[in-house]
């Protein structure tokens, strides 16, 4: 152990003895004996090798080392107190930094967090979108929200939470489901495809598990997107038939704006996740947050959680 972790509670006690310019009002403050300041700081003279303090009748003075080092352990006291501060764990209150890929900020979580608001008052939620996964350990995030196509969290100081799992099917829009008309998975063939790029989600994949091998399958693919949103838009103006989560167009099959091409649904589900870190000293923030997302995807799987437009606050 080095001389400067040895001698910390010696400095400790100097620094207070050096505000106080009392041994008596130091131990005081300390919650400890006269004897056991006077014992500290005698240590540290000794392993100094010159005085901290002196006599002036009544008075205790600092010497002029002595008031060298009262500047520097009052600097460096009020950093140690500020790095205390910046990992003690903080109330629920507070201001919460959440990173999620757009499509699922857009689609799923904006419409419903005005609940959470509704809810827990006094946390501000912080959004951030992103296609990419981001640090929750670097500090400038404090929960993530991704897929099992990207996420590949495996960290014992990470925490990872299942929210939604949901079946990835072809829609379009109902004006052109009833002008090709929809009712044998090779009538798909006749319309224009949009796909994500990403393998596990694509037109070719879904063809092979109907045992259809589409001739002209690069014919007939029309635009590949990078996000769910962007295809989701694409089809809701009438243009095509994507493959995209259930849920996040829940709404719009419920409501007739949307239909489901087909029937079969590809075989792989797609699973959105919470990540944060373990030891995050906003630990109780993000929890409330993860269990009111995880409350609000309770039944979500393959079902719209009703939204209920809410109260505006009233005018003071």
């Amino acid at each position: 152990m080095s001389n400067r972790v040895t001698h910390l509670k010696a400095a400790h006690y100097f620094s207070v003895a050096s505000q106080t310019l009392s041994y008596t009002k130091a131990a005081k403050q300390l919650h400890v004996s006269q004897a056991a300041v006077s014992q500290q700081i005698r240590l540290l003279e000794e392993y100094l090798g010159v005085p901290l303090f002196y006599r002036s009748g009544r008075d205790m003075r600092l010497t002029s080392q002595g008031q060298v080092l009262a500047e520097h352990l009052e600097q460096a006291f009020e950093q140690i107190g500020k790095g205390l501060e910046s990992v003690k764990l903080e109330p629920v209150g507070g201001t919460l930094l959440v990173s999620g890929l757009q499509s699922f900020v857009s689609l799923w979580l904006m419409p419903r967090l005005w609940r959470f608001s509704d809810r827990q008052k006094d946390i501000t939620v912080k959004l951030f979108s992103s296609d990419e996964s981001r640090d929750i350990h670097a500090g400038k995030i404090d929960v993530g929200i991704d897929d099992n196509q990207h996420l590949t969290v495996d960290r014992a100081d990470t925490v990872k939470r299942t929210l939604i799992s949901s079946d990835i099917i072809p829609v379009c829009s109902p004006s052109l489901a009833s002008r090709i008309g929809l009712f044998q998975p090779t009538d798909l063939l006749k319309c224009w495809m949009i796909q994500i790029d990403d393998s596990s989600y694509q037109w070719k994949k879904w063809f092979e598990e109907q045992a259809i091998c589409p001739i002209r399958s690069k014919s007939i693919l029309w635009a590949e997107v990078n996000s769910w949103y962007m295809g989701i838009s694409a089809v809701k103006a009438g243009h095509g038939v994507f493959l995209c989560p259930k849920f996040m167009v829940q709404e719009e099959l419920d409501k007739g704006t949307l239909v489901q091409a087909y029937s079969k649904a590809l075989n792989e589900k797609i699973e959105f996740y919470a990540y944060y870190a373990k030891n995050s000293p906003r630990r109780a923030r993000i929890e409330a947050f993860v269990d009111w997302m995880k409350e609000e995807s309770l039944g979500q799987n393959n079902q719209l959680t009703k939204i209920e437009p809410h109260q505006p606050l009233p005018w003071p």
